[in-house]
């Protein structure tokens, strides 16, 4: 056996584990990061499975030839699955916004173009905007540490009148790490880019104090943004929150309990992509981070009221804003069915809510804004923005 047969075989055999690892399930810590990404890029694994093929046409080889073919095949399931998912996406737009979605979105107010395709990707992955970042802004003094934003603002002149609409974003990172902006700085930037002044928000860990400080500090996020209105030129009626995971969970809970004492909180839309909104479906099996933020496991009358304090679902009410929420079917690590009971939740108040659901992703799917997910529903995203923050022209 030559050495070109053997690198062949072992191409071959790479092809199968990478087809196996992306239709798998989310196998565990070892392997979830690279089960993330493989179905957000498919070009990927697709184009290398098609050239182990090749590899085994030419070394005379038919077992490295079904092994590319089959690891292209597995590679590539997810891409027949993109019709459905974006008909569902639209429904759900629509029964958010209106029937006549998305021809109900302001005409004037720039958004993305395109739902997602190979040539968005490449170019994506090279986009530089027009904007101006201010780092490590002080909003809040705690006991522990100042907590800072970081704030983008776009170099072009606001879409209408002479004040822009703001969007505060919150991190992910399990109520444990993570930072402002993080891996997120390019969607940070390109939102940006679109006419909004972007905040992204720190908020205290469960190593420094426990629930409901965090939404403490959300609400002390958005009252300082708004408190600052002149001097980043922005509208305080028009201001919605962002947040991803963990960062999800504190943006919603601030946006769905912005009432009474607490009701110059209010925000003007929620989006919340991948987020744990009741906290008491993982009350019997809870990990460190859960049991750090509320004290301990649900066995106490005092620790189980405090996974129903901590859960945005129940006080998801007619009061709360407008929602869009984001989540992965294949998510082991926050179950998609907590977007699902939100918006059932929601839909009963009466207010607007969707659900955009991606069968082939995990969590954290939208960590690279080139992946098929993060352009699926960024398009809906950039509209559903629009529509909330740009109401007059509806």
């Amino acid at each position: 056996m030559t050495l070109f047969t053997v690198i062949a075989w072992v191409f071959g055999v790479a092809a199968l584990i990478i087809g196996l690892l992306n239709v798998a399930p989310r196998l565990g810590e070892a392997t979830w990061q690279i089960q993330m990404a493989l179905p957000e890029i498919p070009q990927y694994p697709i184009l290398f499975g098609l050239l182990t093929a090749i590899l085994g046409i030419i070394t005379i080889q038919p077992v490295v030839i079904a092994l590319g073919l089959i690891g292209a095949a597995l590679s590539a399931w997810e891409l027949l699955l993109i019709p459905s998912t974006s008909q569902d996406h639209f429904a759900q737009m629509r029964h958010l916004t209106g029937d006549s979605y998305p021809n109900n979105i302001p005409s004037d107010v720039p958004i993305g173009t395109g739902l997602w395709s190979f040539n968005q990707s490449l170019r994506g992955a090279w986009t530089k905007y027009d904007i101006t970042i201010e780092q490590d802004v002080i909003y809040a003094e705690r006991p522990s540490r100042a907590l800072k934003c970081d704030v983008y603002r776009p170099n072009r002149p606001p879409v209408r009148g002479d004040k822009y609409p703001a969007v505060l974003v919150f991190h992910p990172g399990a109520w444990t790490l993570g930072d402002k902006s993080w891996y997120f700085t390019p969607h940070d930037s390109y939102l940006a880019s679109l006419g909004y002044v972007v905040f992204d928000c720190q908020y205290r860990f469960v190593q420094e104090t426990g629930w409901p400080t965090q939404l403490d500090d959300a609400r002390d996020a958005i009252r300082w943004v708004k408190a600052n209105a002149v001097k980043y030129n922005i509208d305080p009626e028009r201001v919605a929150v962002l947040g991803r995971s963990s960062g999800g969970h504190v943006a919603l809970s601030a946006a769905y309990r912005a009432t009474g004492d607490y009701a110059d909180t209010a925000v003007r839309a929620a989006i919340g992509i991948y987020p744990p909104l009741n906290l008491t479906i993982i009350a019997e099996t809870p990990g460190p981070a859960i049991k750090a933020l509320f004290g301990g496991d649900p066995s106490t009358a005092q620790t189980q009221a405090g996974y129903e304090d901590g859960s945005p679902l129940f006080f998801a009410d007619k009061n709360s804003p407008p929602t869009l929420l984001i989540h992965g079917k294949r998510d082991g690590v926050v179950h998609y069915i907590h977007s699902e009971q939100t918006r059932w939740a929601l839909q009963r108040a009466g207010v607007p809510v969707g659900v955009l659901r991606l069968p082939w992703s995990h969590h954290t799917f939208d960590v690279s804004p080139i992946g098929i997910g993060a352009q699926m529903t960024q398009y809906h995203i950039d509209r559903f923005l629009a529509w909330s923050l740009y109401p007059d022209e509806r």
